[in-house]
């Protein structure tokens, strides 16, 4: 039988920065065996994020050539963002896929969600598929969008063996897809 461990117990907060986007905090928690961290750092993020899987009607996912500057790489994504005040996950994930693809879709799926780094912080990140898609016009946000392409699902695989998308969010909605066998194979 597998051994059980009361949780960790909170036993105080302490916020030392804070803005829009994110919040620092140290917490006072003690462990399952009595030990106590009274500087537990944790990063707490007001709003969560999605990312879209916008499926073709021939399987072929389109993601977008994005440029991260705080780790100066250059690679595809899916499209994603915050979700804004106010605003529910599926909204978000509609304003994503038209601002950063031109695209609009009238079929969505919730692929998954799940926490990036819950050993530090409370992150959601959520995952939809967007299908039935139409091209309305070009990306309206010209700053994150670089260029535009479809893969197929063996061009995706090969990406992923290759270790070739760095973009954490990007790897587990193509990996789930993989995996829930949602992308037909042509292959």
């Amino acid at each position: 039988m597998a051994e059980t461990f009361p949780p960790w117990r909170v036993l105080g907060r302490r916020r030392i920065y804070t803005n829009d986007w994110i919040s620092v905090d140290f917490w006072s928690v003690r462990l399952p065996d009595g030990t106590v961290i009274d500087d537990y750092t944790v990063l707490d993020y007001p709003r969560p994020a999605v990312a879209v899987l916008p499926v073709g009607a021939d399987s072929r996912v389109l993601m977008i050539d994005h440029y991260r500057f705080i780790t100066d790489t250059r690679g595809w994504e899916l499209p994603a963002g915050r979700v804004d005040p106010g605003e529910s996950v599926d909204a978000a994930a509609e304003r994503e896929l038209f601002e950063e693809t031109g695209h609009s879709a009238t079929s969505w799926t919730t692929l998954g969600q799940y926490h990036p780094s819950n050993g530090s912080s409370n992150q959601v990140f959520y995952v939809k598929i967007a299908r039935d898609l139409t091209r309305r016009s070009d990306p309206t946000d010209t700053n994150e969008t670089m260029a535009l392409r479809w893969f197929e699902l063996r061009e995706i695989r090969a990406l992923l063996r290759g270790n070739e998308i760095k973009d954490g969010l990007t790897i587990t909605g193509l990996s789930w897809a993989i995996a829930l066998d949602v992308l037909a194979d042509h292959e």
